[in-house]
């Protein structure tokens, strides 16, 4: 659609599996026009991810590949042919932007690093995504997600003292930093591209952008030289700071008391019981001191309580609650995400299913998103609408195995 804020912009798109494919979604839902290129060869990884409908075998039967990829075009070339390439070669010249999350130096071997991508089209922006980035003497460790956590400190910070790390059970860089950085960065690129008329070339090193998310760990240790660990629920600064078990199997609800009066008001709350009288609580080093006793008389409290009207007695009270949802309750009752977030396309190997909605909203007005492209759906009308190759052009090709 003409109206939509990237309207006119043309991505050429070599990401695959998570980070690099969340980097150009947004685009895409946001009116770009994204040409996600595979291989029948080898395709994306997320194509066979492990959340399916159906046979197990079809690349087009994954719930995680059609969330990632909304609102894009899906072609297939086999890029081992040096007719591929120059099919590539045609579409870097009509396109503004090229990604990809490709290890090492795999597009230079396919003679599309940026030098070439620059001869063909100067004005042409350029993002590689790879684990450790493009340069240093780690450049061609592969990895993803977990792998990314791990190394950071990320799962040696996350957990309880007394147990092994944690980490996340999502791939959360994947998710988070690396795909945001990825899409901001390419915005700023093209921002800058229309001021000046010039291209750039953008490194984006997952490893480097996910440690923009750790934090207080990596900050305290390069000031002071002191490693934080594992520290649960608490708060190094708060208390009571936590997760209480409420009525029933597994619920659970978050409660942070961050100032003496909120103490105050909790104490209220409690009922004014002669423990939380004592003077001892009535500061935070006191509460921090006797963190763990205050835990357990807090879960004394909230164990036989329904978690949601307790959460609205505690907010009500100016007290910093909320309940632990799961992906259940995130579904079926969160009745503000569910409206604002939820979305459901109807796909014709999954059939109806739910996505997330893009979350950017501009004017008010929320993307209208589209499935994720079945594996080269959209190969012939590339080739024929978009680059206007001749009939007899486009058959050779088929014929010749290029276009798989």
């Amino acid at each position: 659609m003409s109206d939509t804020p990237l309207s006119g912009i043309r991505v050429l798109d070599f990401t695959w599996m998570i980070a690099g494919t969340m980097a150009t979604r947004p685009l895409a839902n946001l009116g770009a026009q994204v040409i996600k290129v595979e291989s029948r060869a080898r395709v994306d990884g997320m194509r066979m991810g492990n959340i399916r409908v159906g046979d197990p075998t079809n690349p087009d039967a994954s719930v995680v590949f059609n969330d990632c990829n909304t609102s894009k075009l899906g072609m297939t070339i086999d890029l081992g042919r040096p007719e591929g390439i120059a099919l590539v070669k045609q579409l870097v010249a009509i396109s503004d932007v090229v990604v990809n999350n490709f290890s090492g130096t795999r597009m230079e071997r396919w003679g599309l690093d940026y030098e070439a991508l620059r001869a063909i089209k100067p004005e042409i922006v350029m993002m590689q995504m790879p684990v450790m980035g493009t340069t240093g003497p780690l450049r061609d460790y592969r990895g993803n997600g977990p792998h990314i956590l791990a190394m950071l400190g990320f799962n040696d910070a996350t957990g309880f003292p007394d147990r092994p790390p944690m980490g996340t059970d999502v791939a959360y860089p994947d998710f988070s930093a690396n795909p945001n950085h990825g899409a901001f960065a390419l915005l700023a690129a093209l921002h800058y591209r229309q001021r000046t008329g010039r291209g750039q070339y953008i490194d984006l090193s997952q490893i480097e952008s996910t440690a923009a998310l750790l934090g207080g760990p990596l900050l305290e240790y390069t000031a002071t030289g002191h490693l934080i660990g594992r520290t649960g629920n608490a708060d190094r600064n708060h208390a009571p700071h936590g997760v209480y078990p409420c009525a029933g199997d597994d619920r659970w609800i978050a409660i942070a008391v961050t100032t003496d009066g909120m103490w105050r008001r909790l104490r209220e709350l409690l009922g004014n019981p002669d423990w939380a009288q004592e003077e001892r609580f009535d500061t935070v080093e006191g509460r921090l001191a006797a963190s763990e006793e205050l835990d357990v008389a807090l879960a004394n409290w909230t164990h036989d309580q329904d978690r949601y009207e307790l959460m609205e007695r505690l907010q009500s009270a100016r007290i910093a609650a909320g309940v632990t949802q799961d992906v259940r309750d995130l579904v079926e009752h969160d009745e503000h995400w569910r409206e604002r977030q939820l979305t459901y396309l109807e796909h014709p190997e999954l059939g109806i299913t739910a996505t997330h909605g893009e979350p950017i909203r501009i004017n008010g007005q929320r993307a209208e998103l589209t499935r994720s492209p079945l594996l080269g759906e959209h190969t012939d009308y590339v080739l024929r609408e978009v680059l206007r190759l001749p009939d007899d052009e486009v058959d050779a090709l088929y014929l010749a195995g290029v276009l798989q």
